[in-house]
């Protein structure tokens, strides 16, 4: 083999290698933006269901104890419900996508939201500022995850 069959032997062999490469990390670059995009989605999904069921909860302690529209106060106890629903299908997805620390926080936020589904309407208001609490944890830890805090 001369010199010009092995520099162009090199020359394929080299441009073969920078194709693989470039195929292993645009592949690689393309699953974590996947990844980023799915767990936010999530995320949003999640909050939004934790949201509604807090917001649904306030309102109903508002009402009191003795409603004045009891049809009003079942609607909003039945979205405190689909809320907690919805919440606990967001978590099963968020657990496939997120970090361990990211998952924790968001059985925290659901066990906050079952205690405030369960409590009596005077323990509420701890309830939901529980809740609060640990929503900002959830976002906080996924922040990290996401790499924007």
């Amino acid at each position: 083999m001369g010199v010009g069959e092995w520099a162009a032997f090199t020359a394929a062999f080299i441009s073969g290698a920078n194709i693989v490469v470039t195929a292993v990390l645009t592949r690689s670059r393309d699953r974590t933006s996947w990844s980023r995009e799915s767990l936010s989605d999530t995320l949003v999904v999640l909050l939004e269901a934790s949201w509604r069921s807090s917001d649904a909860a306030r309102e109903r302690h508002e009402l009191g104890a003795r409603p004045g529209d009891p049809a009003l106060a079942t609607r909003l106890d039945d979205a405190v419900e689909a809320g907690f629903g919805e919440l606990r299908t967001s978590l099963t997805r968020l657990r496939l996508f997120a970090s361990e620390r990211v998952g924790g926080a968001g059985v925290d936020l659901l066990i906050k939201h079952r205690e405030l589904r369960d409590a009596q309407l005077a323990d509420q208001p701890a309830r939901l500022e529980a809740v609060s609490a640990a929503r900002r944890r959830l976002i906080q830890a996924a922040r990290r995850d996401l790499k924007t805090d």
